[in-house]
């Protein structure tokens, strides 16, 4: 059952996209940056796994937009949200892919699948659909809030959805979300403009420095539900930082960014999925989009 529906996902966003011989089903447009992490002294009570002992990691990332255009307009309210994937470490890694949304467009995978086929019906416009929509509120939220418009990759806030655990010290267990938040961005500078302008000005804030992300650990809170990734969590809630991660130059060959493959399913020891209606046949759907894109 996971497996067909994880296909009728791809299918769907396969048909709304008319996506193009070896691209990606969504997020085609993406930079991928070289960096390094550093986990913070505390990081080891809420997590054991090797990435968080000390040492400092390798990092891979890649910020994306929006759509299955890889040459859309940076300026276009369809690029919204904004994604972000990131690899860390090397010999036992974890791959994170969030957007700058802190929520998904449905609760659950049939739902998810509805909201897509609407979409590709195309038989209303995309106002009547929302209005229309009583029967998602997720999809009606999530789609007010990525109109926020970005001029930055490194000013958002970037959300995983997913609950995890992490094993701790002494074997305890602690349930929550991650999220890789901005830290600071270069202040002044060219104002860029055109279809490249996020691109643009990540590469010059790159030329006067890094940029750096916060890994942020936000234990669940009473009452909060792990299981509906639609619905968001409050901002003020504690949370606590596990590391840093510093982005320093483009990656070399950016051409070779289709072949790149951030298998959220790749997580180190003593880090894990919590569970959600949602996981598996996402988990499912990016394999199989993999598949399709490498020729697999």
């Amino acid at each position: 059952m996971t497996t067909e529906m994880a296909q009728a996902l791809i299918d769907a966003l396969q048909a709304a996209g008319q996506v193009g011989v070896g691209e990606r089903l969504n997020h085609a447009r993406g930079i991928v940056l070289d960096g390094r992490f550093r986990a913070t002294d505390i990081a080891s009570e809420f997590c054991l796994a090797e990435m968080f002992a000390g040492a400092e990691q390798p990092v891979l990332a890649r910020f994306s937009s929006s759509g299955a255009d890889p040459h859309i307009d940076q300026r276009s309210p369809r690029a919204e949200p904004r994604g972000l994937a990131l690899r860390i470490g090397n010999h036992a890694p974890m791959v994170l892919v969030g957007h700058a949304v802190e929520g998904f467009p449905a609760a659950d995978p049939a739902q998810f699948l509805a909201v897509l086929n609407a979409l590709r019906a195309g038989a209303q416009p995309a106002a009547e659909l929302l209005a229309n929509a009583a029967k998602c509120p997720a999809w009606v939220r999530f789609e007010g809030m990525r109109q926020r418009q970005a001029d930055s990759f490194s000013g958002l806030d970037y959300h995983m959805l997913h609950p995890y655990q992490l094993v701790g010290e002494g074997g305890q267990v602690h349930v929550g979300r991650l999220s890789v938040r901005a830290t600071r961005r270069r202040q002044g500078g060219e104002a860029f403009e055109g279809p490249d302008c996020l691109d643009r000005r990540l590469c010059d804030e790159l030329a006067h420095g890094s940029v750096v992300f916060a890994l942020r650990f936000t234990p669940v809170a009473g009452g909060a539900d792990l299981a509906d990734l639609s619905a968001p969590w409050d901002p003020a809630l504690p949370s606590v930082t596990l590391g840093h991660v510093w982005l320093e130059q483009l990656a070399a060959e950016q051409d070779a960014q289709r072949q790149r493959v951030f298998d959220p399913a790749l997580l180190p020891e003593d880090v894990d999925f919590a569970g959600d209606p949602m996981i598996e046949v996402r988990l499912q759907a990016y394999r199989l989009a993999a598949q399709r894109r490498l020729g697999g």
